[in-house]
């Protein structure tokens, strides 16, 4: 009796081990994680270079603005 109470004890530990060391291996999704860390930091540094009132967006109106300008020019006369 106590034989089979000791084997079905050590299937059930082996058991448990092995599927505790294939969660260990298991990299599934790690991948999609970094690349949704990464995203979120770029999304961040473009928000802050691209945010309201920023230097970027104000060159680029500025220079969005001389060509229109420019153009209207050109188109008017």
């Amino acid at each position: 009796m106590l034989n089979r109470v000791y084997d079905k004890y050590l299937a059930a530990y082996t058991c448990v081990a092995g599927c505790i060391h294939d969660f260990k291996r298991n990299e599934k999704g790690v991948t999609a994680v970094e690349y949704a860390i990464v995203i979120a930091g770029v999304a961040a540094v473009v928000s802050v270079v691209f945010g309201t009132g920023g230097s970027v967006q104000t060159t680029l109106t500025s220079v969005f603005s001389a060509v229109t300008t420019k153009v209207t020019n050109l188109v008017n006369n």
